[in-house]
């Protein structure tokens, strides 16, 4: 009984100073603990930082582009020697060396072949001299158709008309074939109370353009004289005659132009039955006004 007793009470106190000795091992590490915390930042500052890695470098600027290589100069000839000729055209292209305008085209001008033609100038300008393969002219205008004669003479005011044909050679020379007439009435002892006249010529020329606006006419052929009185009708178509004008183109198209020609035309009749006279004379002398088609 007293054994047992004893046995508990020191199984009681083995296990009471076990329990002791374990507070008192944990109290003493956690104050240790304690006491080595407030050293901790010390000892971290004590060991050496890892180096530092270095910064990155910027990235460097793009070089700027490099200056094109300077041109090669050009090779130094020797004396003498120049630039090889150019290339000429090919076969069947282009006139040959020495090879003027074509005919019908600079000679037209009357200039020698290979002379240099500046352009022409435009249409509508009155400057322009151009070929002209046909050209058919009419014109109207005044006159005085006058008679000349052994015995006397008359003239009196009157209309004056023409036509003609003509074909360019050149632009200078036409061939020209033209008619042209002339009307009038007469009064007095020659003629009675009233008379008309009227004479026509037809003749083959040639026209010249002496400048581009100025041109003139001449021509040889036959006349025809007709009269109409109070008593009888009649007419001579026996008579020699030729036809002059010098005309002045004062508008132009591509196709058409106007001109003023002073014209005039002289007929002999060798047998006159108008005044009972032999070599009769008359003539005309008047301004028409000039179409031109071509």
């Amino acid at each position: 009984m007293v054994t047992t007793d004893l046995d508990s009470m020191l199984r009681r106190v083995f296990i009471t100073a076990t329990a002791t000795l374990a507070v008192l091992g944990i109290h003493t590490a956690a104050h240790a603990q304690q006491s080595q915390a407030p050293n901790a930042p010390l000892a971290a500052a004590a060991e050496p930082s890892p180096p530092a890695s270095p910064a990155p470098t910027p990235p460097a600027a793009e070089a700027a582009p490099a200056p094109p290589p300077a041109a090669e100069a050009a090779p130094v000839l020797p004396p003498g020697y120049g630039p090889p000729p150019g290339y000429g055209p090919p076969p069947g292209y282009g006139p040959p060396p020495g090879y003027g305008p074509p005919p019908g085209y600079g000679n037209r001008y009357g200039y020698p072949p290979g002379y240099y033609l500046p352009p022409a100038a435009p249409y509508g300008s009155p400057m322009r001299l151009v070929l002209r393969p046909f050209v058919f002219s009419v014109g109207l205008g005044v006159t005085s158709l006058s008679l000349s004669a052994e015995d006397g003479s008359a003239h009196e005011p009157g209309l004056s008309y023409s036509l003609h044909l003509a074909f360019g050679i050149t632009p200078r020379w036409l061939v020209l074939l033209a008619m042209d007439g002339a009307w009038a009435q007469f009064s007095g002892a020659r003629f009675g109370a009233h008379a008309s006249f009227s004479q026509s010529t037809y003749t083959a020329g040639a026209q010249f353009y002496m400048l581009p606006w100025l041109y003139s006419r001449l021509g040889l052929g036959l006349a025809c004289l007709e009269w109409s009185d109070d008593s009888h009708d009649g007419s001579n178509c026996k008579g020699q005659a030729i036809a002059a004008g010098v005309g002045t183109q004062f508008l132009q198209t591509r196709n058409t132009s106007l001109a003023a020609e002073l014209a005039t035309t002289v007929a002999r009749y060798p047998d006159s039955q108008a005044s009972d006279q032999r070599n009769d004379v008359w003539y005309s002398i008047g301004v028409n006004l000039m179409l031109n088609l071509y």
